[in-house]
């Protein structure tokens, strides 16, 4: 497992109907992303978790993004079989991350793409946002 970089900070805490993860720091990169992704998928199996609130804060991103790219490795980590609510920190991107909760949802995943996360916590604790 790729260790985070010393200036981004994963904070894990249970909330009543499911884990809550937040991920902040001054960067992205795509190495970041798939460090802390891995490090969520390992709590997440630790808890054995089904409902899962992931609040990114994350600055700038460094170098190319790749979608297709990260939704293969979270595939891969098994995230797809969970009720993933991703909430994105910077609203500028979200148009970006629905193209991605899209191809996630055509391969048939469980998550969604909000800008609240009182949005967010409402659809993985009713089913509807």
């Amino acid at each position: 497992m790729n260790p985070l970089p010393p200036d981004i900070r994963l904070v894990f805490e249970d909330r009543a109907d499911y884990l809550h993860a937040a991920v902040s720091g001054p960067r992205d990169s795509l190495d970041i992303s798939r460090a802390y992704w891995q490090a969520i998928a390992a709590e997440c199996e630790r808890r054995k978790t089904r409902k899962l609130m992931v609040v990114e804060n994350l600055g700038d991103f460094e170098g190319e993004r790749d979608l297709a790219r990260i939704l293969d490795f979270l595939f891969e980590l098994g995230l797809d079989k969970l009720q993933v609510a991703f909430v994105v920190g910077r609203i500028e991107l979200l148009a970006h991350m629905e193209h991605g909760e899209i191809l996630a949802l055509e391969r048939g995943a469980m998550g969604r793409v909000f800008g609240s996360a009182s949005v967010a916590e409402r659809w993985l604790r009713h089913g509807a946002a």
